[in-house]
């Protein structure tokens, strides 16, 4: 890869946005990085803005295709997806299942997981959440994190669980979150009835992060206090999520999970280094309207451009992660290197990809230029110059 030089117009960078950079390129890394220089005879010059390799914490497949699936092509398939869209970490994430079919799927995403592609981890998003606050999930297969379905998650894994999303108010969970540690994964509160109290317990054993604050994470009552004989305000788990700086939490910004207004709400109150911006995209990412069922998961995809499971509620989402930068930038108002931030440096280094999600010398060179309009022209992996889609980005 040594002697690729770029020149843009606009590039996102640590130190914000910058104009009339230049980009060099060798063995696969940033090489340097010149800000307010003219195209050279050498360089080639692009038109358009860079922007870091975006890092999706959680993605459930795309383009039809499941990560759940026994079938590599079409793993494979939905990582092109993302991957085309500006995505070039991911982790590709499984929900709830049935045990037996669960550890299967884990062992073959670990396989996937080799260092050389966009598959850089795994994160399986329950079973061990509330029913309650179920989802999508199908309620009969939730369970408590018994010290022998940890390891049962664990083993499968072989060192590529990255995150853990479990409801820290189920029995055993104080006890299962530094197992999880201990095992290299960040453990995340998620689709839970946690008090205050229970997620501040969860995070002295080492929770530290909420997965996809405000969604199946807020509290429907006011508990009755027995002991003071009243109702009692209770904060839950996303006013923890706001009162305790040790936590820091993902929001599925596709305007319809969470209002953009929220979001922005949010982000000014916890600050942009704390919240991660994830797709949550499901395999109804990129499919036609009409009534599908993937990997034994039912849900209809409407004309409004999202999921729906057959209880009513949302079946994850539609869009890529580049989709949640945009809308975070036009519909929640957040400032252009706060929303890519979120959606690259700040989610590598939750989960340890100290060489993903930046525009810097050191860095691995995953870029993505995108248009005024958002359509991604041009994605690098590691400097080589990968497939882009070729739709305009979901409206």
């Amino acid at each position: 890869m040594s002697g690729i030089r770029l020149w843009v117009p606009r590039a996102v960078t640590p130190t914000g946005v910058r104009e009339r950079v230049r980009i060099t390129v060798a063995d696969g890394a940033i090489a340097s990085v010149e800000e307010g220089v003219e195209p050279a005879d050498r360089d080639e010059s692009l038109d358009g803005t860079l922007l870091p390799g975006l890092v999706d914490l959680q993605v459930n497949g795309g383009d039809g295709a499941s990560y759940a699936s026994a079938d590599p092509a079409e793993r494979q398939r939905a990582t092109a997806y993302h991957l085309g869209r500006g995505t070039t970490s991911l982790l590709a994430t499984l929900v709830s299942a049935p045990a037996d079919a669960l550890e299967r799927a884990i062992g073959r995403l670990a396989d996937d997981v080799d260092g050389s592609g966009p598959v850089v981890g795994i994160h399986v998003e329950g079973p061990f959440l509330s029913a309650e606050k179920s989802g999508a999930h199908a309620r009969g297969v939730l369970c408590d994190p018994t010290p022998d379905r940890v390891k049962r998650l664990l083993e499968p894994a072989r060192g590529a669980l990255r995150l853990i999303t479990l409801a820290p108010e189920r029995a055993g969970a104080l006890e299962a979150i530094p197992q999880f540690v201990r095992e290299g994964a960040v453990v995340a509160a998620g689709h839970s009835l946690a008090t205050y109290d229970q997620v501040g317990r969860a995070v002295e054993a080492g929770l530290s992060f909420v997965t996809h604050v405000g969604n199946a994470s807020d509290w429907p009552t006011r508990p009755y206090d027995e002991a003071r004989g009243y109702r009692r305000s209770e904060p839950g788990l996303v006013g923890a999520f706001l009162a305790d700086e040790r936590l820091s939490g993902s929001l599925v910004l596709d305007g319809l999970h969470l209002h953009p207004a929220l979001a922005r709400v949010l982000v000014e109150l916890r600050g942009p280094a704390r919240v991660v911006l994830v797709s949550d995209a499901t395999a109804a990412a990129g499919l036609d309207p009409g009534q599908y069922d993937l990997d034994g998961f039912s849900f209809e995809v409407r004309p409004g451009g999202y999921a729906v499971a057959p209880g009513g509620g949302l079946a994850g989402s539609m869009i890529s992660l580049l989709d949640a930068v945009r809308i975070g930038v036009e519909q929640a108002g957040l400032p252009l290197v706060d929303c890519v931030a979120m959606a690259s440096s700040v989610p590598a280094r939750l989960v340890g990809l100290e060489r993903k999600g930046a525009l810097r010398v050191g860095a691995d060179a995953d870029l993505v230029l995108v248009s005024e309009q958002w359509e991604v022209l041009r994605v690098y992996a590691s400097g080589v110059r990968t497939a882009v889609a070729s739709e305009p980005p979901a409206s």
